[in-house]
């Protein structure tokens, strides 16, 4: 028999040639697959799926008699059809490959076969997508002797997950061994969904940022460090703690700060744990909420809420028609932390909500006052009217400006973004010195506006632009959407307000009366179909240094960078399952992420983890 031997350049250019178990259409050179969608004699369970997968894509129909022969070794021929059709699937022309011709592919009587590293060159070639962008040192321990053309595609094909190699312990790839059918097809199955991506990287364009991720599902023990070709390249685990971490940052010393809730404990812990998941600090504090933030002296300031009694109720002011049974009445406050010894920490300074309030509805009761006049002070009757919920300003987010000396809140449950005086004791801070310095978003809270003024609608990681970074000094939100009683908006815009300068350090108020300045938005993203971009819990936003921004859609897990005309240059999908292992691609999951923060390369806290790419977090089948 003659074949044809054909040589990968792209999968515009692979030819199909004729082998048993296809039969060529005399007329139109169509080839058709003869397949049996039964299950093959011959086949173990280790590439079943990729098998199964390429047999139902039309890809293949097997060798025969009931048989795939999966440990046979796969023909240059072969493998140039597989891909061919792979191409017809992704690309949904369903064209089928060519008659076999000899003009220009040259003849020969032995169909080679194909080698493991010749395989990778041709998967690198036909999916562009797979190729490595990037040398990485000594991946597998046997590839030394082999081109650096070919090493790259090796390291593209394992950096997306199509191999694992031949064998552990060092890693090996056997670059000079026969590649067979069922190996070719779990490849081929994995290359197709890298195609298709459900998890992982799903877009990466030259105007992305390159820089590291970190990102964790909610309530999972496990936080991943990815780069910008959606590797994980270090991973923590605390040691000795089955946990639920809620949120992670990285620091500036390559140690990571977590908050979580150990199983079978009553109380939160804030956890600086180094690059091995050794604990080298805890504070244990079973009211910390939300967000926390490492202060430049080392200390660190953590949202706190506490219950409150009958009598805090009614000392506070609250109207009694608003009250509701059952229900145990939350404050916020803020708690900066010194850390002592290894386990522990001293309470430096405190600012509290609770001395703060001011109601209107009856002037023999405590905080009574014009609320319109009092808006340094939160009115604490608001929220009730609208909704029964009993945690009041429900904060979540928490920054620091070093140069100003001052604090920004998020208050989801009033749609809010809040400042307040940093430089003050503690004492000065339950007091006129503590009032709110400036307030934004939802002006009808103390009476300056309505329902038409408000801008903010459940939002989280409110925070002002640091140094050095395009829109510096400006404040981005993740501007969620939801609400309540007619309030909610069923879309997520990013929204960057520029703040007024204060005078004396008074903000000045908008001058049409209704709240403060500024009325209209510096910059905003928004889907360019509003209602697909919408996560009305958790989230984040970032600014990057090349003018992008970065986004994490916290209730589908999505993390994307958008440049400054809302183009997506950059998305991953989180591929860990809530309080689950990583999930496979193309599985349906729950991947709640309640932020992911980015950091280029030059970060500090990068310096001493061994950033080496180990392939995507998402399993493949």
């Amino acid at each position: 028999m003659i074949v044809h031997r054909v040589a990968v350049v792209g999968l515009s250019a692979v030819v199909a040639v004729w082998w048993p178990g296809t039969t060529v259409a005399s007329e139109t050179g169509a080839l058709e697959i003869v397949a049996s969608k039964g299950i093959f004699s011959d086949i173990g369970s280790v590439h079943a799926y990729g098998i199964k997968r390429i047999v139902q894509l039309g890809i293949d129909a097997g060798c025969g008699e009931g048989r795939f022969c999966s440990d046979d070794p796969i023909s240059r021929t072969e493998m140039a059809v597989w891909l061919h059709r792979a191409a017809a699937h992704i690309n949904d022309t369903h064209t089928p490959p060519p008659r076999a011709d000899k003009g220009g592919m040259g003849v020969s009587e032995d169909d080679a076969t194909v080698s493991r590293a010749e395989a990778a060159v041709m998967f690198t070639a036909a999916f562009v997508h797979l190729a490595a962008t990037e040398r990485i040192q000594d991946v597998f321990a046997d590839t030394s002797d082999t081109p650096e053309a070919t090493v790259m595609a090796i390291e593209g094909i394992h950096a997306a997950g199509l191999t694992k190699g031949c064998a552990a312990g060092p890693l090996q790839y056997c670059p000079h061994r026969p590649i067979t059918r069922g190996q070719a097809a779990t490849m081929l199955a994995r290359a197709i969904q890298r195609a298709e991506p459900t998890v992982g990287l799903i877009v990466n364009k030259p105007q992305a940022a390159q820089g590291y991720t970190l990102i964790n599902t909610q309530y999972s023990d496990l936080v991943y460090l990815i780069d910008h070709l959606g590797r994980k390249v270090h991973t923590w685990k605390p040691e000795g703690l089955e946990s639920k971490i809620s949120m992670a940052k990285l620091l500036e010393n390559g140690n990571l700060m977590i908050r979580f809730k150990s199983a079978g404990q009553p109380y939160y812990t804030l956890t600086e744990i180094d690059q091995t998941g050794n604990i080298v600090w805890a504070y244990h504090d079973d009211n910390v909420h939300h967000d926390f933030l490492k202060l430049p002296n080392g200390n660190v300031l953590l949202l706190s809420n506490r219950k409150m009694d009958t009598q805090e109720v009614i000392a506070a002011g609250f109207d009694p028609v608003n009250f509701h049974s059952g229900l145990v009445w939350l404050y916020d406050y803020i708690i900066e932390v010194k850390p002592t010894g290894p386990d522990g920490g001293e309470v430096v300074w405190k600012w509290s909500t609770l001395d703060h309030l001011v109601q209107g509805f009856e002037t023999g009761m405590p905080n009574n006052g014009p609320i319109v006049e009092r808006f340094g002070r939160i009115n604490i009757d608001y929220l009730l009217p609208h909704s029964p919920l009993n945690d009041i300003t429900h904060l979540n987010s928490i920054d620091y400006n070093p140069v100003l000396g001052q604090i920004m809140l998020s208050s989801r449950n009033y749609s809010e973004l809040l400042i307040i005086n940093y430089n003050t004791t503690t004492t000065e801070a339950a007091g006129p010195k503590g009032d709110l310095l400036y307030r934004w978003g939802n002006p009808q809270v103390y009476d300056a506006g309505d329902y038409q003024d408000q801008q903010l609608f459940w939002q989280h990681d409110i925070h002002w632009i640091p140094q050095g970074l395009p829109g510096a000094g400006n404040v981005l939100i993740f501007n969620n959407g939801d609400g309540y009683d007619g309030l909610a908006r069923n879309y997520s815009t990013i929204d960057e307000i520029a703040l007024p300068d204060p005078v004396d350090g008074v903000y000045p108020r908008d001058p049409d009366g209704h709240g403060f300045a500024p009325a209209q938005l510096q910059w905003s993203y928004t889907a360019p179909n509003p209602a697909d971009f919408y996560s009305p819990r958790n989230s984040g936003v970032q600014r990057l240094p090349n003018g992008n921004t970065q986004i994490c859609d916290g209730y589908s897990g999505t993390i994307f960078q958008v440049t400054p005309d809302g183009t997506i240059v950059w998305k991953y999908i989180n591929p860990q399952e809530l309080r689950q292992p990583p999930t496979y691609q193309g599985d349906h999951i729950k991947n709640i992420t309640y932020r992911a923060p980015w950091y280029p390369p030059d970060y500090p806290g990068l310096k001493n983890l061994d950033l080496i790419p180990q392939g995507p977090i998402e399993q493949y089948r």
